[in-house]
């Protein structure tokens, strides 16, 4: 536009402020007047003396760029150039070279139409001031209009000829627009050599939205669309979902709709953010950082390539696993779409073709709603293509396949942070969690004492908000997030059912089963047992983390939680089987005989020295066999081995019998006990 023009477009219409103004909603709402034809008195509208084919064409061009995903792409273009208004300038009076990207293709034909009607060459001489002398385009008046480039594979008239479009834009010093998803794919190569800006076009906001109503229908509406259903709406949606007939708020209203419909999904809730929860650790503080980037992202401040694509969670059942991804979706502000084998196969009594359509249909959903998470429940459902059985090989494999092809998806799904859950990541195809798909793999261990503490306190909320909750977390040593909620559901219902408020000893009677004293027989033994297996482990040097009397997620039962060698030469495997049955020989050592509760250590310390000598050559052989082809010889080479272990276990309590006794009395004290209180104690 020339500088005259743009005197010209700010003199006429509903005053210059609307035209001057530079907030975002301002610069929206002046593409959306320079938009419009009949906005300027040179826009020639035509007349009842006009041949028939002009007031067709003029009729056609009026409903194209009336439509509804037009104005909604003026709309998010003008909110985007509203903070960068130097660039607005450069446009309109320079020619520079620009790439326009869109939140997805569907948006690039509409952006296009959208980009060429404010500043094309119809724009422009839309909005000059008439020459009085000569025709044709004035070099020192200014560029004489925008070209606009829409990327291949789009179906308006801005998609064809960008080679030529862009060729002939550097010869007549136009302004260049290149319009294309964040990728760039499908614009000319010179084009993309010589873009001098980038614009990146985020989703809607509630006041976008209701600035396109109201453009459409002629009236503002009373109330504003949910933020995050607004992030979600599409081109499609615009054109179902608004229109003059239904007024502002029908249309609002009718949106809403269509996008809930589209999304088949529950948009974010009221419900706790990342930075709410405890006991999530190295997974919590991932998501913290992907939750900062995908909003920069959102912003446009960053390209997609700098962001983590997805996480594996792998825990324990009820670690928190799901409501990580919804507490994730909550932080980051965005929406979370959930997904997961059985469900896909639910869509069609689990037929491949319609499981492998569901399966596809969510990514695509994912990437129209993006930016957002995307969870995949237990993800080791889809099994590892090694271990098919022939029966069901070809169908398994083809299902892994079509997971695998949909979590590459063009451009590496931009925008969608995959959250996968599991309860065994062993189970899982390796080619599945490769880099570009499942970037990380990371642990969701059972929840600390004082991460107990903290997620009793957010599940009771304020109900005993002065009270202290340490004993509480204590007792629930062993106890998974999802066990602290049940416990303090139930601790409301009876407080609720006795007619009072809530008591910390509500909690723990939910806890702990009842009130009977913890200097009972078995308690004894339990505490003795597990203080045998921190001793040794102690000695030998191992680390112990927590030892916990009577365990909720451990079925009632007692245990020691070591940090042992992550390298397993012959010395550590003898350390390890010895740590392992030091429990059953401290039974020995202070109560005379064992108990059947070191079944379960002796079950390990069995598997893991029959693997020492069939598997690991760390026996008497260096050759592997099979544990089963050679029965009597393994059996008593195990045997003589785990005897072996147990003396030196027995050994070492005799020798540190008062660290024993006195860790062993904390412990039915404290009824759970940290790894600094555990190494003060032995020493």
């Amino acid at each position: 536009m020339t500088p005259q023009g743009r005197k010209q477009a700010a003199a006429v219409g509903s005053g210059a402020s609307a035209l001057d103004g530079t907030g975002r909603e301002a610069v929206a709402r002046r593409l959306l007047q320079l938009l419009d034809p009949d906005f300027f008195s040179h826009s020639a509208p035509s007349g009842p003396g006009d041949p028939p084919a002009r007031r067709n064409v003029r009729a056609a061009e009026r409903e194209e760029i009336s439509s509804p995903d037009v104005v909604g792409a003026t709309v998010l273009l003008g909110f985007e150039l509203g903070a960068r208004t130097e660039l607005l300038e450069r446009i309109e009076t320079e020619a520079p070279v620009i790439v326009v990207t869109v939140p997805g293709a569907d948006w690039i034909d509409p952006m296009a139409k959208a980009a060429a009607g404010c500043f094309g060459a119809r724009a422009s001489r839309t909005r000059a001031r008439p020459r009085e002398h000569g025709a044709g385009h004035d070099p020192d008046s200014g560029p004489a209009g925008a070209v606009v480039v829409a990327a291949r594979g789009g179906l308006g008239p801005h998609s064809g000829g960008g080679c030529s479009k862009t060729a002939s834009a550097f010869w007549h010093h136009q302004a260049l627009i290149g319009i294309a998803t964040p990728s760039g794919t499908g614009l000319p190569p010179d084009l993309l050599r010589a873009c001098e800006e980038r614009v990146a076009v985020g989703n809607f906001e509630p006041e976008a939205i209701a600035l396109v109503v109201e453009h459409v229908t002629g009236s503002r509406p009373d109330r504003q669309m949910p933020g995050d259903i607004a992030a979600a709406v599409e081109p499609t949606d615009l054109r179902v979902g608004i229109h003059r007939a239904r007024g502002a708020d029908g249309s609002i209203d009718r949106l809403a709709a269509v996008v809930r419909t589209k999304l088949g999904v529950r948009v974010r809730q009221a419900g706790p953010r990342l930075r709410d929860l405890a006991g999530y650790g190295e997974a919590g503080e991932w998501g913290m950082a992907a939750a900062a980037d995908l909003a920069a992202y959102g912003r446009g401040e960053l390209l997609w390539s700098c962001c983590e694509p997805g996480v594996l969670l792998f825990g324990p059942p009820g670690t928190g696993k799901t409501l990580f991804a919804s507490a994730l979706a909550n932080e980051a502000g965005v929406p979370l779409l959930t997904g997961s084998l059985a469900q896909w196969q639910a869509a069609g009594e689990a037929h491949l073709g319609t499981t492998l359509k569901a399966m596809r249909q969510f990514f695509e959903t994912a990437m129209c709603t993006a930016p957002c998470i995307a969870l995949l429940d237990e993800l080791d459902s889809f099994g590892n293509r090694q271990r098919f059985p022939d029966h069901n090989r070809n169908y398994s494999t083809q299902v892994v396949n079509g997971l695998l092809e949909c979590l590459d998806g063009e451009g590496r799904r931009p925008g969608v942070v995959l959250v996968g859950t599991t309860n065994n990541a062993d189970s899982i195809d390796p080619a599945i969690l490769r880099s570009g798909r499942f970037d990380r793999s990371i642990a969701v261990p059972l929840p600390s004492t004082s991460d107990l503490e903290a997620i009793l306190r957010h599940y009771l909320g304020d109900s005993i908000a002065n009270k202290h909750l340490s004993e509480a977390a204590r007792r629930a040593s062993g106890g998974t997030g999802a066990d602290c909620a049940a416990w303090a559901r139930r601790a409301r219902g009876r407080a609720r059912h006795a007619g009072r408020a809530l008591e910390p000893a509500d909690l723990l009677r939910e806890i702990d089963g009842s009130f009977s004293s913890a200097e009972t027989e078995q308690d004894w033994r339990i505490a003795i047992h597990e203080s045998g297996h921190a001793v040794v482990a102690h000695a030998l040097g191992m680390k112990t983390e927590q030892i916990v009397l009577r365990s909720p997620g451990h079925r009632n039962a007692g245990f020691t939680l070591l940090r042992m060698s992550s390298e397993l030469t012959r010395s550590v495997v003898h350390d390890i089987l010895a740590v392992h049955l030091a429990g059953r020989e401290a039974e020995i050592l202070v109560l005379g005989e064992p108990s059947v509760g070191a079944g379960t250590d002796l079950a390990y310390a069995t598997d893991i020295c029959t693997d020492m000598h069939c598997r690991w050559g760390l026996g008497e052989r260096i050759a592997v066999c099979d544990p089963t082809m050679h029965v009597r010889k393994v059996r008593t080479s195990v045997e003589r081995d785990l005897r072996r272990a147990s003396q030196r276990a027995l050994e070492i309590l005799s020798q540190h019998r008062t660290s024993l006794d006195r860790l062993a009395r904390a412990l039915m004290e404290q009824r759970s006990l940290d790894g600094d209180v555990v190494a003060a104690m032995i020493e």
